[in-house]
């Protein structure tokens, strides 16, 4: 564009001479007698030019979209006019203005891949290049896990009154990793029990643990153990009861530094629960909740929860425990699973056989269970396979919403590899029963193991049970997995196992999935090892 212009453009811009550049003056203003009839702006920039305020309202009042045409001319008269602006503090912002709103216009031509050309009268961008890309590696940020706190119970008041209050201590296990920071996340409604937060730079370290607790009093008692888990905005807890003699409790943390609220969507085999479509329960920063789910979903046999949260994010846990008539029959800790998935393996199961018809009491629920719920209508297809055993298939169609338990006490004795496809996302959960023992006194709720793709530290406790590493190939291919510097190969569908020793192991393998099983006299837990969490990436800008 030319700096001199004997007349008018288009869109009504002031004719901008080289004299006026040189000596630094307003543009020149045409004659009354030019035939172009724009209307005459002299009076109006001569004021201006005296009046810094005024000027900075005309440019904030400008219309950048259709100005654009004009701004080649007038771009050294605004440069000059600024200057003498930013000897007055009262216009600056009113400058800052029109700039956000030149860079809101040019933003919008640089999405679309343009040359900054506004076509008059159009009403679009004139596109005259290709985008260009560019590849930007986000900064590393911070890894953050939280681990369940000691075990709780809800305890009868008078009046048919409930309170929930701490029964043991935490122990939680967590590998120490330089430049790592620990917070206790204290349960505002239970009086001295608190969950353990620990943050740490991402780095060649992961983050990783476990937590287990154990209880032996007349009402409660077993031995649980649960991974440590990330905080995330959307998380499934699936398994736990509220019938007679069965209490799950979920535990709710916020380890950020600001309020959040969280949602609670309850489903059973009948469909989502009413009673707690409109629960919202706020945690403020650091600190944590406990809610006792027969508040929201009394006789629940089967329920499923899924958890939402409407500002940080949260770690979620559910806490079950049963008597039947006047004996303990186990605890269990459940971490909160990050999402549904259409594919999904567990990986370690022990099946016991047991039915409720070897089991003196109450034996409704004794039996090992696959728990499935989805959130549309799909089939899922699930395959059992145990070493030394032909896989058994099957396929079970799930409604929209509904949570179905399958039986799995007619499969043989033994170590499973559940593996779970479905259409639809599905959340899953797995009760399994210990093997030895002539009364049920305790069980384990599995989550599906997530992939592994990466270094994990493995260190289950306590160290006086028989704790049991299994690793699966999940993948369609051969994988090298490495156990504290020793390598295995494993082919498609291949299973390695060991028993843990006193020292923590390192795993590290590509496209496995793990889990830990901790049995003795009678007892049972176990969790699924946990991934690293998901380090910065590169993403592809296009501009």
């Amino acid at each position: 564009m030319s700096d001199e212009r004997d007349a008018w453009d288009e869109a009504g811009a002031i004719p901008v001479t080289g004299e006026d550049l040189e000596q630094g003056r307003q543009p020149s203003a045409p004659s009354a007698d030019e035939p172009h009839g724009q209307p005459d702006k002299h009076d109006q920039h001569a004021t201006l030019h005296d009046d810094p305020e005024e000027l900075a309202k005309l440019a904030t009042d400008t219309d950048i979209a259709s100005d654009v045409t004009a701004t080649d001319a007038e771009a050294q008269w605004n440069a000059d006019a600024e200057a003498r602006l930013r000897a007055n503090p009262k216009t600056v912002a009113l400058w800052s203005g029109r700039s956000l709103l030149g860079l809101v216009a040019i933003g919008a031509a640089v999405a679309l891949g343009v040359g900054a050309v506004w076509a008059a009268g159009s009403g679009a961008f004139a596109v005259d290049r290709e985008p260009v890309s560019e590849q930007i590696t986000p900064m590393a940020g911070e890894q953050q896990i939280v681990c369940a706190p000691g075990q709780l119970r809800v305890q009868s008041g008078e009046g048919g009154s409930t309170s929930i209050v701490p029964v043991s201590d935490a122990n939680p296990v967590v590998p120490e990793l330089e430049g790592a920071e620990t917070a206790q996340l204290p349960i505002g409604n239970v009086e001295g029990a608190e969950l353990t937060s620990v943050q740490a730079p991402v780095g060649d370290s992961v983050l990783g643990g476990m937590s287990w607790t154990s209880a032996d009093d007349a009402e409660i008692a077993g031995l649980s153990g649960a991974a440590c888990t990330s905080p995330a905005a959307s998380q499934w807890l699936v398994g736990g009861a509220t019938t007679t003699g069965r209490s799950s409790i979920i535990v709710l943390a916020n380890p950020s530094e600001q309020p959040t609220t969280v949602r609670l969507e309850v489903f059973t085999t009948e469909g989502p629960a009413d009673s707690a479509a409109n629960s919202a329960i706020t945690i403020e920063p650091g600190t944590a909740t406990a809610i006792d789910l027969a508040s929201l979903s009394v006789d629940n046999a089967s329920p499923a929860v899924l958890v939402r949260s409407e500002g940080s994010a949260v770690a979620a846990f559910m806490q079950h425990s049963i008597i039947r008539g006047l004996e303990p029959g186990g605890i269990d800790t459940i971490s909160g699973q990050p999402a549904a998935t259409t594919d999904q393996t567990f990986v370690g199961v022990p099946l016991s056989g047991r039915t409720s018809a070897n089991v003196d009491g109450d034996g409704s629920d004794v039996q090992s269970t696959l728990r499935l719920v989805a959130a549309e209508d799909t089939v899922v297809r699930i395959e059992f396979s145990s070493p030394g055993t032909n896989p058994t298939t099957t396929e079970v169609p799930l409604a929209a919403g509904t949570v179905i338990d399958m039986d799995l006490s007619a499969l043989p004795e033994g170590d499973y590899t559940i593996d779970i496809q479905s259409d639809a996302p599905v959340a899953a959960g797995m009760r399994s029963l210990p093997a030895d023992g002539s009364v049920v006194a305790d069980f384990v709720w599995l989550s599906p193991s997530r992939t592994i793709d990466g270094e994990v530290t493995v260190d289950a406790r306590p160290r006086g049970h028989d704790r049991e590493l299994v690793v699966y190939n999940a993948s369609d291919d051969t994988q090298v997995i490495e156990v504290d510097g020793t390598e295995h190969e494993l082919v498609a569908g291949a299973l390695f196992s060991m028993e843990l020793g006193q020292d923590p192991v390192v795993l590290r393998g590509s496209g496995i999935r793990a889990s830990v099983v901790m049995t003795d006299d009678g007892l049972i837990a176990g969790y699924s090892v946990q991934p690293a969490p998901p380090a910065a990436a590169a993403v592809t800008v296009e501009y």
